[in-house]
């Protein structure tokens, strides 16, 4: 008998229904089912949270909600269960500060599928439990933004379900795991921001299924491995920040899906390859900052391209046939180019960012950027670029968010008119020719300006102090005069300010005091007079004060002494007067101190031992007295040989502020745009400077520049001096030295400056390595000096002085010189024996001894001081 069929439908749909039920990996709900946490995981995940030790204080994420006895499924933040099994399958934590580690009870939770441990920012290090490899069922694993450390554990590669891994912005470092190319689930594949070092492993080219490659800011060398041309599942692949070099691989030219690909900041070679011309759903090609030295050919750019950046590279003749086929282009960038572009070309593209960096123009502004109706970001810098700025400019653009023009040969005023470009957020037109007064009328929108190095003249506009949205304001190197106006304590987001190198007069007004968000002031070479005003205590988070080479008067400023960020304060050529105070040494932090040519008074404070960055000191031309305070040998900075070359710079908004710095050097007097933290110095000369030169002072091993003339220092030169390896320029002069020129000072092998001139130095001038380069003038004034160059003979003294005439009787006469007699021939044997012994011994050994024998026949016979051995 037939079973009829709406029975059969009725058993096939209850038999689903079972299915459905019972299935362990089912994620079917029913709305009368209910999740409970199993009692086993629940309390894996309490012991998982206590060896986190979070700093509940500091989270931004906590775990509150994870209390013993209550469901986990249900009330636990970041916790998913299976509606089925209960079994947990998703952990997700994040924004945490912990200070403990990663337990191996989170192994017991066997059935995750996803798990993200993101933002914890683990204090004590990393150690991975090995067992994680047995969580077999993960898809997802999310590992980012931590503070991981040493090398991608190997568990990784046990976890062959994974379809999305995550390791980046961490610090693993090491080369990365081979392995990982056997993990052919994988769809996205992130390593990037580590310290990952050697070479892409050619076995990522296995992995069929990726879709998205991010291995950028890495430390990854050796060439970029052809095998990744058999991604074809891939659209994004990121390579860029690390040492790649090589050519790129034609193969790249097989992945028909890539739609982004970058490649900046490495040290590709080459050209662009032809096969990048097949790749029809390419939209992005950046290859800035590499060594790219052919001109692009054309065949190698697909239609489908919007974002083409390829400056600071070397590239040849574009004309208007380079961009015929780019039609859907809305950002390039490209530099170091020579345009041939015709004046009536109207391009087929409309873009909105465009990047001509050191591209030559040699003309007037590029007539086909008028076309450009959607610009929000043009950079035309050191571009060959002259005339006027063009009226068209701020009524084509009127969304134009971004305009740099640095570093052409622009002339006349700026537009009055700019104002139309209302969304303008900032503008840098340094290095021009620009003239006149600025306009009084700005975007509210303006966050930076950059007018510096022009010929700007009048006032500057009260206006300013309007502009509530300005960080960075740079008007040095122009003609301003007048006032600095007192509106501009009203920019409170103000970071920046530089009105150096202008004529600018009156006093520093109180209200700056009101900018507490400033970095960096420089008010350098100016006309200001008074005195620093006391509200300065309020800016604390200042790291650069400059007030050089105006008429600044009062005592050292202690109205800066909250300022304890700072990094360089330079107060020099000014009418500053009084003591160094001794809190000098609270500003821990401080890097260069310049207070030169002003009128301070009393002894260099011991305090000055504690600045242990200080890497350049200059004191000179005061009325500092007393003795070099002996912790100046303490000044780590000047004790560290071979630094790296850093360049003293902060950073602000795309733009790098650099402190610059006038010093005299080798006996001139320089400028240096900006400061290495190779470049120390010490210059405490034309002061009333007493005693000798501390004896260990050459413990300051990493000193470069040093200048201690014209005082009133005495004693010996220290022969530790000889030990100071970098020295570039020594300047004693004038001073009252006595005693021999240390033959260490042979070992100075840097010395390029040298000036002993003016003491009172005797003995002979040692010879070879740079000592024999030096002119006369480095030895003059010292009678008693003899050797080359000077014009004695430059092997022995031209005459021996005779020991003076004494009036004596004949009794006298026979006691004292047979007594001479007889310690002249003690000497003259002890020297013999000591001599032989002495050359097969050590030459360091031979100089002390005479020293010493020298020092002990003047004692027994003050008469012989006048003998010039």
């Amino acid at each position: 008998m037939a079973i009829p069929s709406h029975k059969l439908f009725l058993v096939f749909m209850s038999l689903l229904l079972v299915f459905l039920f019972l299935s362990p990996r089912s994620s079917f709900s029913h709305p009368l089912l209910s999740t409970s946490c199993l009692s086993h995981e629940s309390q894996a995940l309490l012991r998982f949270k206590d060896a986190l030790n979070i700093s509940l204080t500091s989270s931004w994420f906590n775990l509150t909600s994870w209390v013993n006895g209550t469901d986990c499924c249900t009330n636990w933040t970041g916790i998913s269960c299976d509606n089925h099994t209960n079994h947990v399958v998703s952990l997700d934590i994040t924004y945490l500060f912990a200070e403990g580690v990663i337990s191996e009870s989170l192994c017991q939770l066997r059935f995750l599928t996803s798990l993200t441990v993101r933002e914890i920012s683990l204090t004590s290090g990393t150690v991975f439990p090995p067992c994680l490899r047995n969580l077999s069922y993960i898809r997802y694993l999310d590992l980012s933004r931590n503070n991981f450390t040493g090398m991608i554990p190997p568990f990784v590669c046990s976890l062959t379900r994974l379809t999305y891994l995550d390791l980046s912005w961490n610090n693993f470092n090491g080369s990365i795991p081979s392995c990982l190319g056997n993990l052919s689930s994988l769809t996205e594949l992130d390593l990037s921001d580590n310290q990952l070092s050697g070479s892409i492993p050619a076995s990522l080219g296995s992995l069929f299924s990726l879709t998205k490659l991010h291995l950028s800011y890495n430390q990854l060398s050796g060439s970029i491995p052809a095998s990744l041309g058999s991604l074809f599942s891939l659209t994004k692949l990121h390579l860029s920040y690390n040492q790649l070099s090589g050519s790129i691989p034609a193969s790249l030219g097989s992945l028909s899906l890539l739609r982004s690909l970058y490649l900046s900041n490495n040290e590709l070679r080459g050209n662009i390859p032809d096969s990048l011309g097949n790749l029809s759903l390419l939209q992005v090609l950046d290859g800035v900052s590499n060594r790219f030295n052919e001109t692009i050919s054309s065949s190698s750019l697909p239609p489908s391209l919007v974002a083409l950046r390829l400056s600071l590279n070397h590239h040849q003749l574009i004309s208007e046939t380079f961009f015929h086929k780019l039609t859907r282009l809305s950002s390039l960038y490209l530099s170091d180019c020579v345009l041939n572009i015709s004046t009536i070309w109207i391009p087929s593209f409309q873009l909105y960012e465009l990047s001509l960096m050191s591209c030559t123009i040699d003309g007037e502004f590029p007539p086909w950027i008028s076309t450009q109706f959607s610009l929000e970001n043009l950079k035309l810098t050191n571009a060959s670029l002259v005339g006027v700025i063009p009226s068209w400019l701020w009524e084509t653009s009127p969304q134009l968010q971004y305009l740099n023009l640095s570093g052409n040969h622009l002339e006349g005023s700026l537009s009055s008119n700019h104002s139309i470009c209302t969304q303008l957020s900032e503008l840098d037109v340094s290095r021009n020719g620009l003239s006149g007064c600025i306009p009084s009328i700005w975007p509210s929108s303006i966050s930076i300006l950059l007018l510096n190095d022009n010929l700007f003249s009048g006032k500057i506009p009260l206006s300013l102090g309007k502009l509530s949205q300005l960080k960075m304001l740079n008007l040095a190197y122009n003609l301003f005069s007048g006032n600095i106006p007192y509106s501009l304590g009203k920019l409170f987001q103000l970071q920046f300010l530089n009105l150096a190198n202008n004529k600018i007069s009156g006093m520093i007004p109180a209200s700056l005091s009101n900018c507490s968000s400033l970095i960096v002031l420089n008010l350098g070479n100016n006309s200001l007079k008074g005195s620093l005003p006391y509200e300065f205590s309020r800016l604390t988070q200042l790291k650069s004060l400059v007030v050089h080479g105006n008429i600044l008067n009062g005592s050292f400023p202690l109205s800066i002494s909250n300022c304890s960020f700072l990094q360089v304060l330079d107060i020099g050529n000014n009418f500053f007067g009084g003591e160094m105070p001794p809190t000098i040494g609270n500003f821990y932090f401080l890097r260069v101190l310049v207070m030169k040519k002003n009128n301070f008074t009393g002894n260099i404070p011991s305090a000055i031992g504690h600045l242990i960055y200080l890497q350049i000191l200059l004191l000179s031309s005061n009325h500092f007295s007393g003795l070099i305070p002996h912790t100046i040998v303490s000044l780590q900075a000047m004790t560290i040989e071979d630094q790296d070359g850093i360049v003293l710079s902060n950073f602000y908004y795309r733009q790098i502020y650099r402190d610059g710095l006038d010093m005299t050097s080798k006996g001139r007097d320089e400028h240096y745009t900006y400061i290495l933290s190779t470049l120390t110095a010490m210059d405490l000369s034309n002061n009333e400077l007493e005693g000798g030169i501390p004896f260990d002072f050459g413990n300051l091993k990493g000193l470069r520049f040093l200048n201690l003339s014209m005082n009133n220092l005495n004693g010996t030169i220290p022969s530790s001096l000889g030990e100071m390896g970098q020295l570039e320029s020594l300047d004693l002069s004038r001073n009252n030295f006595f005693g021999k020129i240390p033959m260490e000072f042979i070992s100075l092998n840097s010395l390029g400056f040298l000036k002993l001139s003016n003491n009172h130095l005797s003995g002979s001038i040692p010879q070879g390595t740079q000592m024999s380069t030096f002119a006369e003038s480095s030895y003059s004034g010292n009678p008693n000096l003899w050797g080359c160059p000077l014009p004695k003979n430059c092997s022995w003294p031209q005459y021996i002085p005779r020991p003076p005439e004494v009036s004596i009787n004949k009794e006298k006469k026979s006691t004292k010189y047979p007594l001479y007699g007889i310690a002249l021939g003690l000497s003259y044997g002890v020297a013999f024996g000591g001599i032989v012994s002495l050359i097969l011994i050590k030459m360091s050994w031979k100089r002390k001894y005479f020293n010493k024998v020298d020092a002990i026949l003047k004692i027994v016979f003050p008469w012989m001081k006048d003998l010039t051995l």
